[in-house]
């Protein structure tokens, strides 16, 4: 980084992004693209590579929210989904996972009817093998019909209502559905997948185009019949199979929850997973894929942190995929591991009802991925975007609607329902986890659309079943993927000294009450640019964030090039003190001259140290040049702006979770 040798790591500090990183308040500039910098310079770096033996994926992306039925049969979580995705033009996938039942059953049509109503696109997961086993599909002519009906029907129903969509077939085969008579999942199921897998699929997807040929149809295979470092095997051979009777999938669907491996292994094999997952399927089918990764606190009690989140992100652009989507996992698992979780599921919460799931109990978590996705695709800019900050006391689970006052292209303004606000799921969280009863976030709402005359003007219903409350401040704030704050925090901020003034883009402070049945309206004056976010986040870090962006708008930054060096011990408190490190052919070098050096009198970090010249064969290479003591070394995965650590934010890290740490790492020395 800044760097005085020959190598070309320097930072040219006197270079501005055209979004400029200084602004009135001397805060950060907002909308850096920062954070794992240069999503749409990766995805032109891959256009230009004719080596690739994949080709490129179709773009622009076409990214989607994946709905299980425990989202969608909740009216509340499903119109909030909705709007959602109606705001980001993401498509819906729909699960069914019943075929057993008339697939026009009460749920299904009113479900398409309303997904019609947000004007979205609409694909369905369907076709599983719930209704009979598939050696029977095979062998019984009208068991077989009897299932293709159904598809048929719902092909038939999908095409009243939408032009276009996708069905997605099986789900995780040959783990869901009656592979085997029974439904277990064994190596007879497997066998049955490759022996039996082509001709359900062949029949299944040409009874689908029968009905309906607008649709596209394609297979969603299991995970581990399609990674490397498992039995890739078995999905060659059902895309061979398929080959042979002619029945090329549209596209892949594939998922892979990064926790499984990243809790063992670490995460940058979990990076390969992911890349192999995507890779292989597009090359088997030499089709488009579609990935659906992990925000979720998947089933060892794994939770994700946003650098696990951003890492995921990054190795299934870098594979190709051709759309997105984050898995929101109904229930609660209270989070065991993962290193430096982000917003951890917490023992001992009793939750009430059914609408218990990542975006209900865990709503960050749902939203950071979200946000980091958006940015890395087309036609999204953060600095075209902004936050609605709503701050206030006693907000209950989605008893508050709000709308905003948009301008379409002929000047009509008209109120588009955004979403509910309030606090999670009903249920005792201890530990303070119930911090979002004060604020509410929406993010990456459209400048054009919703600033309309200088104000964002807002309305506010509160339902008849809901409970008093009160709303304090309302802000319109900048959207910063790579400065999130939490909804926690923007409570904490709020009750403290935090200088939001010296961030927001524009706020009200006039206190509101909220009655049951009651509609209230209040207008945002907009007035300008706030400052960074990084303000509240890390305002004593300014100078080394600003540093890492600078860093990283280079266009040949490639994060998994860089690293982090963390050094715990004492005496480290100044820059100055940190040992020398030793360059690949033996130089010893100033961490501050070779990388960004932030520490504390216990632990010192350097960010964006290169791979090549400091981690070599021989590892980390310290010279005992100072009078600080260094007891042990950690090569981190390189972090960035967009998941900053400070040193003491590590230093507890190295103290609450030592043995995730050494995981997580590169390379981990104890020095004493």
């Amino acid at each position: 980084m800044v760097d005085d040798s020959t190598h070309g790591t320097s930072t040219d500090d006197s270079r501005l992004s055209r979004r400029g990183y200084l602004v009135a308040a001397g805060g950060l500039g907002t909308g850096l693209a920062g954070g794992y910098a240069g999503y749409h310079r990766l995805l032109e770096q891959r256009s230009d590579d004719e080596s690739s033996p994949l080709g490129d994926p179709p773009g622009p992306r076409e990214d989607f929210l994946w709905l299980g039925g425990s989202l969608w049969r909740d009216d509340a979580v499903r119109e909030n989904l909705f709007a959602f995705a109606r705001r980001h033009d993401l498509a819906v996938a729909l699960v069914k996972t019943h075929s057993d039942e008339n697939p026009l059953d009460e749920n299904l049509e009113p479900l398409l009817t309303a997904a019609s109503e947000f004007d979205l696109e609409v694909w369905l997961n369907v076709g599983l093998l719930n209704d009979l086993p598939a050696e029977e599909f095979v062998t019984d002519a009208d068991a077989r019909e009897r299932h293709l009906d159904r598809l048929r029907e719902v092909a038939r129903v999908h095409g009243e209502l939408f032009d276009t969509g996708r069905i997605i077939l099986w789900q995780e085969a040959p783990v869901m559905g009656e592979w085997v008579e029974g439904g277990d999942w064994n190596e007879a199921a497997v066998e049955n997948l490759i022996e039996f897998g082509p001709e359900i699929f062949d029949a299944q997807k040409r009874a689908i185009e029968g009905a309906n040929d607008a649709l596209d149809v394609g297979p969603f295979v299991h995970f581990p019949y399609i990674v490397d470092s498992k039995r890739s095997e078995v999905f060659d051979a059902l895309a061979r199979g398929l080959r042979r009777r002619n029945a090329d999938p549209d596209f892949g669907f594939v998922d892979f929850y990064r926790g499984w491996y990243e809790k063992d292994v670490g995460p940058e094999r979990a990076d390969d997973a992911v890349r192999s997952l995507v890779s292989n399927t597009r090359e088997a089918l030499e089709r488009p894929v579609f990935y659906l990764g992990q925000c979720h606190t998947v089933n060892p009690n794994h939770t994700p942190s946003k650098q696990a989140m951003r890492m995921n992100l990054r190795a299934s652009i870098e594979a190709g995929a051709a759309g997105l989507s984050w898995y929101v996992r109904s229930g609660y698992e209270p989070t065991e591991s993962g290193f430096d979780p982000f917003v951890p599921n917490v023992e001992g919460a009793e939750l009430e009802g059914d609408s218990i799931n990542t975006l209900t109990i865990a709503r960050d978590r749902f939203l950071y991925p979200w946000l980091a996705t958006l940015e890395s695709g087309d036609g999204f800019e953060a600095d075209e975007a902004f936050d609605l900050w709503l701050l206030g006391d006693g907000f209950d689970f989605y008893d508050h609607r709000l709308s905003v006052r948009t301008a379409d292209g002929d000047g009509d303004e008209t109120w588009e329902y955004v979403g509910d606000f309030g606090g999670y799921a009903e249920g005792d969280y201890p530990d303070g986890s119930e911090a979002t009863d004060r604020a509410t976030v929406f993010r990456g709402l459209d400048r054009d659309r919703l600033l309309t005359g200088g104000a964002l003007e807002c309305r506010v219903e509160t339902t008849d079943r809901g409970s008093s409350a009160e709303l304090q401040s309302a802000l319109v704030m900048p959207c910063e993927t790579d400065a999130y704050v939490s909804e926690r925090e923007a409570a904490a901020f709020a009750r403290g000294d935090a200088p939001l003034e010296e961030c927001s883009l524009g706020r009200v402070d006039e206190r509101t009450a909220l009655e049951p049945g009651s509609a209230q309206q209040l207008a945002i004056p907009v007035d300008g640019g706030g400052a960074s976010l990084e303000r509240l986040r890390h305002p004593d870090h300014l100078e080394s964030i600003r540093r890492l962006a600078s860093f990283e708008e280079r266009e040949t930054v490639d994060p998994s090039d860089h690293f982090d060096l963390w050094l715990r011990g004492s005496d480290l408190a100044e820059p100055s003190a940190v040992p020398s490190i030793f360059d690949a052919d033996g130089t010893e070098r100033s961490p501050a001259a070779v990388g960004v050096v932030a520490s504390t009198d216990e632990l010192a970090v350097c960010y964006g140290l290169e791979r090549d010249r400091f981690l070599g064969a021989d590892g980390i290479g310290l010279r005992d040049d100072t009078d600080a003591t260094v007891a042990a070394a950690y090569a981190m995965p390189y972090a960035g702006r967009a998941a900053f650590r400070s040193p003491a934010r590590a230093a507890d890290l190295l103290a609450e979770q030592p043995g995730e740490a050494e995981t997580f790492s590169l390379e981990y020395v104890e020095l004493e």
